[in-house]
């Protein structure tokens, strides 16, 4: 009877035993799961947010490379990257600026020659001239400083001989959904506070619509002769060619009557 008693006894105690083995196991494999679980989530969760930053990451120094390379382009080789204005009546890109001076006898002139051109959307025809100076404010930029110049509307194309062409088929009429190239006269006017080496240029528009202010570096400098001074020159050394042949002819009359 105390046999049976106790055997009752330690195959009750031995199952208590084997269901608490079973309970904690079962609990620790939930755990690990629960756990597991939150480690996924928390690593796809790291991976989308580290994602979506390298994304962001990658417009903004896309951008900002972009930015960088058109602001580089502009101050390193003076060409106007990006140079382009533009409204419903006409189109403008600004290739580059260059500054010029011309030596004279009465005193030297310094200019600066923006060269572009000009695409007529209008229904009427226009000159690039006209259109450009009537939408864009045109300035020299020393230091931080910035100073206005004044559009040159005499012939100076007589005394700009290289670009004379160019000069006047900027004040010719461009016909609609026509193109036309064009080369604009400032003057650099020390008179009028104007600098003489200035070395960017800055191009602001009136309305802001029409697009965004543009700095740009001067592609290149020139200098020339006054033509006056070298009609002059070639003047006085056709008289001097003429008063040698003269000379030459009364020698050789002088030979005939010695023999």
């Amino acid at each position: 009877m105390k046999k049976r008693y106790l055997l009752g006894a330690l195959g009750l105690v031995l199952l208590g035993l084997g269901t608490s083995a079973c309970s904690s196991q079962s609990d620790n494999s939930s755990s690990k799961q629960t756990t597991t679980s939150k480690s996924k989530k928390s690593v796809e969760k790291t991976d989308e947010n580290s994602s979506e930053s390298t994304s962001k990451r990658s417009r903004k120094d896309s951008s900002t490379g972009a930015d960088n390379q058109a602001n580089n382009s502009n101050s390193n080789d003076g060409k106007a990257y990006g140079g382009n204005f533009q409204d419903s009546k006409g189109y403008i890109s600004i290739n580059n600026v260059t500054n010029v001076t011309v030596k004279g006898s009465d005193g030297d002139d310094h200019y600066a020659l923006v060269q572009g051109t000009f695409t007529n959307n209008d229904k009427e025809s226009v000159d690039p001239t006209s259109f450009f100076s009537n939408h864009l404010k045109v300035m020299e930029k020393v230091g931080k400083a910035t100073h206005d110049l004044v559009l040159v509307t005499t012939d100076i194309e007589n005394e700009l001989t290289p670009w004379g062409n160019q000069i006047k088929e900027g004040r010719k009429k461009v016909e609609p959904n026509m193109t036309g190239n064009f080369v604009i006269v400032y003057k650099l006017d020390p008179a009028n506070g104007a600098k003489t080496n200035a070395t960017h240029y800055v191009f602001d528009p009136y309305d802001s619509k029409f697009g965004k202010s543009l700095t740009v570096k001067v592609y290149e400098s020139k200098t020339i002769e006054k033509s006056s001074d070298k009609a002059s020159s070639n003047s006085h050394s056709d008289e001097s060619t003429d008063t040698n042949s003269s000379a030459d002819t009364s020698s050789d009359a002088d030979v005939d009557t010695d023999d």
